[in-house]
């Protein structure tokens, strides 16, 4: 099974605005903010966004298993892009995730405040009613860059 680099998995933690990609039986396409990602011991990812927000992308992803994953720097626009086909969607609002989101929040603030972001322009974007928080769990098969420049859209290794 493919897994993220090492690299990848730091980048996860820095404080990466989170875009959820997926699409309709018909083809029609869904996206929706995300709050954290994580790496998983097996290699998958685990990704905690909002049921409220995102319930047609959710829905979709519940049929087809398809998703998109992009992680992007606000700092330098640094932006990595992920797929999978194995999709599934899970509750996911114990005391472990939301400290997840509270660690992810305080670190995307941070990368904000230099630009002049307030503290609660990111809590307003991270706010999920309680047991409105859910986990989208998948199999990342593919990883490219999508850092502004040359290089994107080149394909970037996974390890074996």
């Amino acid at each position: 099974m493919a897994r993220l680099t090492d690299e990848m998995l730091g980048f996860l933690a820095t404080g990466v605005a989170h875009q959820v990609g997926g699409c309709t039986a018909e083809g029609r396409p869904l996206i929706c903010r995300a709050l954290a990602a994580q790496a998983l011991d097996d290699g998958r990812l685990r990704v905690l966004m909002s049921g409220v927000q995102g319930f047609e992308l959710l829905e979709a992803i519940r049929i087809n298993g398809r998703i998109a994953l992009c992680l992007v720097a606000p700092g330098d626009y640094r932006a990595v892009h992920l797929k999978g086909r194995d999709a599934q969607v899970s509750a996911a609002d114990g005391p472990r995730e939301r400290a997840l989101v509270a660690e992810r929040l305080r670190r995307f603030a941070a990368q904000l405040a230099p630009f002049g972001f307030p503290p609660g322009y990111a809590e307003a974007l991270y706010a999920v009613p309680p047991g409105a928080l859910v986990a989208i769990t998948f199999t990342p098969e593919g990883a490219w860059s999508q850092t502004p420049g040359p290089g994107a859209g080149h394909a970037l290794d996974l390890n074996s």
